[in-house]
């Protein structure tokens, strides 16, 4: 099979994609239904130049089977095999994703079980110390633009996870990661003209990023990780003395991805949830009500339910991941309809995520509805979902809750004045720009005036009757 099957409705032109691209895949799901033609011969989002074409997937059913039947349906080409990077560079993106059966399933049995709950909480203390200095310098100037700041904080609180107690004194191999991803992102993204621009940098500093990893690992290898080690510590002793459970190459694509999996997204998850609780004061005073009662009762099991909603709430209509994009790795068939290989599938969580079967009144921000709803691992999925889901999910939330706990139980978050807000697709959904804010010391005897947003975000969603 050579070509897309004739029975799939086609688009009739991509021109207006890239300037709207989810409402555009809106307006062609409308028309086309739940599997259409983008395009009829070569690539959108990847980089295969021998692409067969491009089909949009909707469908539980479908985001299951292509979700989930990885050696099928696989991640593209990636930017670094696009521009020939050398061998070692390409190694530096060589997570999970890269993987196939059965190599996949051992090492993520094996990330997931060190990127856990107990990492997070060896950590907590030296985290939350992170986080009263950033207070800190709140106290003293608390405007902030929204993403950069959460940027700078998460890449902080990341390396404490991903270090231990040695971050301070090896912030040069932050640096280094934050760098090389920084430059990758930009070479990565769809709306670089020439991403080859962006080689001989990418070169240089992926170079210094190799060589500063391979040095703390062989460090590592020469003692047992104790209960205070980093995740990169813990990686490079997994397994029995003198059979290591990974080897150098694969401790050091996977330290690379899983460092840039607990910062941006994040990051831009934070921002998103400081601009949409600076819309609503009365959510904000909720949410310090919980978190006072926690720090009252710590061994209550009752956790934080509201905190939980709001951001369960914000990652579905603001989802980080908001176009995913497979490839087919041979001629397959997706519920019956013949595919060939190298076919381009792009799946929108951003679409999905308002399903009105899986959410009653999909448009509005309503935290309250995750009191009982239950969507299924393809019917909301920002984290990603089948096999090859975000294995730091769970770190990622921990580190989101922590954070906006902290946060909002110190301060106010309200936008700086009345602002217009869009937002952008650059590898994930953001805000465009960088808004800004001001945190206000909280005082509970005066309301905080809080200015209002206007633009595009706004028109992504609506905040529910009676929530403020």
């Amino acid at each position: 099979m050579n070509g897309l099957p004739l029975s799939l409705p086609r688009v009739d032109s991509t021109d207006s994609l890239f300037a709207d691209p989810l409402a555009f895949l809106a307006r062609a799901r409308a028309q086309c239904g739940d599997v259409f033609v983008l395009r009829e011969h070569g690539p959108i989002f990847s980089r295969a130049s021998d692409c067969s074409g491009v089909i949009a997937v909707f469908g539980e059913h479908r985001l299951r089977q292509v979700l989930t039947e990885t050696d099928t349906f696989a991640l593209p080409m990636s930017a670094a095999a696009k521009m020939a990077l050398p061998k070692n560079l390409v190694n530096l993106n060589r997570g999970l994703h890269s993987m196939r059966e059965p190599e996949h399933g051992r090492h993520k049995r094996l990330l997931t079980g060190t990127a856990n709950r107990a990492l997070f909480d060896a950590h907590r203390s030296g985290m939350q110390t992170d986080l009263s200095r950033f207070c800190e310098m709140l106290n003293g100037d608390g405007r902030i633009s929204v993403v950069s700041r959460m940027r700078e904080l998460t890449a902080k609180l990341a390396s404490r996870l991903f270090l231990g107690p040695q971050c301070e004194e090896d912030a040069e191999l932050t640096f280094l990661l934050s760098a090389y991803f920084t430059l990758r992102r930009e070479a990565s993204s769809p709306n670089a003209h020439d991403p080859l621009q962006y080689r001989d940098a990418l070169i240089g500093a992926g170079r210094q990023l190799d060589r500063a990893l391979r040095a703390r690992i062989r460090r590592y290898r020469k003692a047992p990780a104790g209960e205070c080690a980093g995740l990169l510590q813990r990686l490079a002793t997994a397994g029995q003395p003198g059979s290591p459970a990974l080897s150098e190459d694969e401790i050091v694509g996977h330290a690379n991805v899983m460092f840039v999996s607990s910062t941006e997204p994040v990051a831009i998850s934070l921002a998103w949830l400081l601009l949409v609780l600076s819309q609503l004061p009365d959510l904000r005073r909720a949410l310090r009500a919980e978190s006072a009662a926690r720090a009252s009762s710590p061994a209550s099991p009752c956790g934080a339910p509201l905190l939980e909603r709001v951001i369960n709430e914000t990652l579905r209509l603001l989802t980080p991941n908001a176009l995913m994009v497979r490839a087919t790795t041979q001629a397959a068939s997706l519920q019956g309809v013949a595919l060939p290989a190298r076919c381009e599938i792009v799946v929108c969580p951003f679409l999905v995520h308002r399903e009105a079967n899986a959410f009653a009144r999909p448009h509005a921000f309503l935290p309250s509805r995750w009191e009982t709803a239950r969507p299924s691992p393809y019917e909301y999925f920002p984290f990603g979902a089948g096999g090859h889901f975000c294995a730091g999910r769970n770190l990622a939330l921990s580190l989101i809750g922590e954070v906006l706990s902290t946060l909002l139980s110190r301060f106010d978050f309200v936008l700086d004045i009345e602002q217009f807000i869009d937002w952008r697709i650059h590898i994930m959904l953001m805000p465009k720009g960088d808004p800004t804010l001001t945190a206000h010391p909280v005082d509970e005897r005066r309301d905080t005036p809080s200015p209002k947003w206007r633009g595009p975000v706004a028109e992504l969603f609506h905040f529910a009757p009676g929530l403020s």
